[in-house]
């Protein structure tokens, strides 16, 4: 038998009720764990009804991302404080898009281009939320599809707004890749673009993850003065050189009215 041919290849139906049986199987886990302070393989597979040698390979997965930690001396697992940090980082993002929405509409109203929300995480922007451009050329992320960092323009200006070590950190693992001639591949490019940023109170991304695309993005800051998240307008070249000025003015402009409302919500 092929592997095309075989109920095992890759996109077939027996293999997608497995992938789907799996991860079902590992949120009941978490649901489990959720409900007691730890938990043995015993008791676990019992209250799932599942093999003990499955729990142990869920388990296994779990904790390799970070999400169960196995308590040595009880011989059990409990979930781990990483799911408290997802929690709040959603619950925050939520908030974070109410806020910024009313400002992203205004920039889209005003400029006819694609304007976002983004976050940073892991090294990446992740896009919270974005209106699309009304031209015939656009790019339009999805919310929750994410870019490098150091070839966006958000990404850049929320490093150069956020803790020192982090940065430093950032900088001593980067590694680049060349999505085009622009793209920073040193670490000391990669600074200097940062840098600029920070004095300039705006970050450009000028080809650097596709060529003839453009984005100009400002820091959205949180009561303790570093960056929760970016606010950005992307267009082609052309319109870009034409209109630079202008649009790094007014997201500035809406990138401080958006921390300005997040303290105001915080003192509230």
């Amino acid at each position: 038998m092929t592997e095309s041919s075989s109920p095992e290849a890759t996109g077939s139906p027996a293999r997608r009720d497995r992938e789907v049986a799996s991860v079902s199987n590992a949120m009941r886990l978490i649901e489990a764990l959720g409900r007691v302070d730890s938990s043995g393989i015993t008791e676990l597979a019992r209250e799932l009804d599942l093999s003990k040698p499955a729990v142990d390979r869920l388990l296994s997965t779990l904790m390799s991302a970070g999400y169960v930690e196995h308590v040595a001396e009880s011989r059990k697992y409990r979930l781990t404080m990483k799911l408290v940090a997802v929690a709040n980082s959603i619950k925050d993002r939520t908030g974070l898009i109410d806020l910024a929405r009313p400002k992203l509409l205004e920039l889209a109203e005003q400029f006819h281009e694609t304007v976002n929300l983004g976050t940073l995480y892991r090294g990446a922007i992740v896009y919270a939320d974005s209106i699309a451009s009304r031209q015939m050329f656009r790019i339009e992320p999805m919310p929750g599809s994410e870019h490098p960092a150091y070839c966006t323009a958000m990404g850049k200006v929320v490093l150069a707004n956020s803790p020192a070590d982090e940065l430093e950190q950032y900088l001593r693992e980067f590694r680049a890749v060349p999505y085009t001639r622009f793209t920073a591949t040193t670490a000391g490019e990669l600074r200097d673009r940062i840098e600029a940023a920070r004095a300039d109170g705006y970050a450009v991304d000028d080809g650097e993850l596709v060529e003839e695309v453009c984005c100009v993005a400002a820091p959205v800051l949180g009561s303790n003065g570093y960056a929760v998240a970016a606010i950005s307008i992307t267009t082609i070249r052309s319109t870009f050189t034409r209109s630079r000025d202008q649009m790094a003015k007014a997201v500035v402009e809406a990138a401080r009215q958006v921390s300005e409302a997040i303290a105001l919500a915080e003192s509230r």
